[in-house]
């Protein structure tokens, strides 16, 4: 039986694998492990988990920046540059981070207006203060460094962050929220009416695979503008049965098989509004794949709490 690695694991892993690298350095290079270099070794490999994207976001945009962030740690180590220019290198690494999450975020603005992107601003708030801790114990490392006994003491505090930091990004807590807290924000949030939009799932279960298996298809293939595909064609195109493939969908989104493929029509539905507002809904219904402009409205209501046409009717007052 095989064993499959998943991209997530490799990216978590790679953190300590830069630790690793670093302390190599240190005996190829002649250098005694002092707490000062130990330090130094942490706080990168620090880094590589402070750039893991949040439970929203997808793990390869963030892949470059963590090569980036061990090539620069492993060159830095073998230049012998100071720790304190090396804290300077880090984080700005680490506030490039910051920039292209931000900029992400407000890339995309649907999920902004749903109930979920309450979780997401939280996620969010509470991984830049992670951030400013991090870049907080690098300077405190970098201004202790003449200080054995208080660097021993940074590189044991150290350690300790680098175990709350690799708890954050595998079990998707905040470290700041309890338990409880976080749960009691997750069920208010699926108890909305809106729906939160459907994304790939950040989680190494099997579920999870099939479930982005399913997005990736929706998303690239469109098999949804066909008005007769139904259940068991996403099941023979994901290679599983319907019963698997319809209880991780409904898992993971919250959402039937109808309510995921409307949700798909009705976005592109609201596409071809934009793009075109001269079309009849008859022409729109039949070009998203709806059987009828009844089902089309239907859907496009429960979706977007409007009707196409009162859809149409508020782009109208937006242009001058």
């Amino acid at each position: 039986m095989k064993v499959k690695i998943s991209v997530h694991f490799i990216v978590r892993a790679s953190s300590a694998l830069v630790f690793a690298l670093l302390v190599l350095c240190d005996f190829l290079t002649g250098r005694s492990v002092c707490p000062q270099e130990l330090c130094a070794d942490i706080w990168w490999a620090l880094l590589v988990l402070i750039v893991y994207p949040s439970s929203h976001e997808s793990v390869y945009p963030c892949i470059p920046l963590t090569a980036v962030a061990a090539v620069a740690a492993i060159s830095l180590k073998l230049m012998d540059l100071p720790l304190a220019v090396q804290v300077i290198a880090g984080s700005a690494l680490a506030l490039v981070s910051v920039i292209r999450r931000s900029v992400m975020k407000f890339s995309d603005i649907e999920p902004l207006f749903h109930v979920s992107g309450v979780w997401y601003w939280i996620e969010d708030y509470t991984w830049q203060i992670h951030v400013c801790i991090f870049i907080i114990a690098g300077i405190a490392a970098a201004a202790s460094e003449k200080s054995a006994v208080i660097s021993w003491l940074l590189a044991l505090s150290l350690a300790a962050l680098y175990y709350v930091e690799y708890k954050r990004v595998y079990t998707r807590k905040t470290m700041f929220l309890s338990a409880r807290k976080e749960e009691d924000i997750r069920k208010a949030q699926k108890g909305s009416a809106f729906k939160p939009p459907i994304r790939f799932v950040d989680s190494d279960s099997r579920s999870a695979a099939l479930f982005n298996d399913v997005v990736s298809i929706m998303e690239n293939r469109k098999p949804w503008l066909q008005d007769d595909f139904g259940v068991d064609d996403l099941a023979r195109m994901t290679h599983t049965n319907r019963m698997y493939l319809s209880k991780a969908v409904n898992f993971h989104s919250g959402r039937n098989f109808n309510q995921l493929v409307n949700y798909y029509r009705v976005r592109y539905a609201k596409e071809l509004i934009r793009k075109d507002p001269s079309l009849k809904m008859v022409q729109v219904a039949q070009m998203s794949g709806f059987h009828t402009v009844v089902s089309f409205n239907m859907a496009f209501k429960l979706n977007e709490r409007m009707t196409p046409t009162e859809y149409a009717q508020s782009l109208k007052r937006l242009q001058p």
